[in-house]
């Protein structure tokens, strides 16, 4: 192993846990904030290496991701015991709820999150969802 292998990570964010997984899940950050971004999302490649970030309220419509084996998901609003909290546990999906992110780039409503591309780990093992930036500059 060489320098340039060592993959360093630092805490962006943390939320809570839609359930224990010791596994958690790794993967690129995908934004998906409308009906039409899902299902462009879902018929593309990548879809197993990728953690989706969405807004809370979004059950109906972000089911088809989960339906199609994403990595891991993230919302920035809701709760274990919503709709989406209940669907991530039924497909084995990590999921960290009501995230908040220390940094990287602004929605349109001015929520923190990070960039599409971002390579992220969550980790759902503990009493907490916690979201790790993955990379050299981490």
């Amino acid at each position: 192993m060489t320098t340039a292998d060592i993959v360093s990570e630092k805490q962006i964010g943390s939320g809570i846990k839609a359930f224990t997984s010791a596994q958690g899940a790794t993967g690129k950050i995908r934004f998906l904030d409308s009906p039409e971004e899902v299902l462009e999302f879902v018929d593309g490649p990548d879809v197993a290496e990728t953690i989706v970030i969405s807004r809370g309220g979004t059950t109906t419509f972000m089911s088809p991701a989960l339906m199609a084996g994403v990595a891991g998901l993230i919302t920035l609003q809701g709760a274990p015991e919503s709709h989406l909290g209940i669907l991530s546990r039924e497909f084995g999906i990590p999921c960290v709820m009501s995230a908040e992110f220390t940094e990287g780039i602004q929605t349109s409503r001015g929520e923190t999150i990070p960039a599409d591309g971002t390579t992220v780990r969550l980790d759902t093992a503990g009493d907490t969802g916690l979201v790790f930036l993955l990379g050299k500059d981490a």
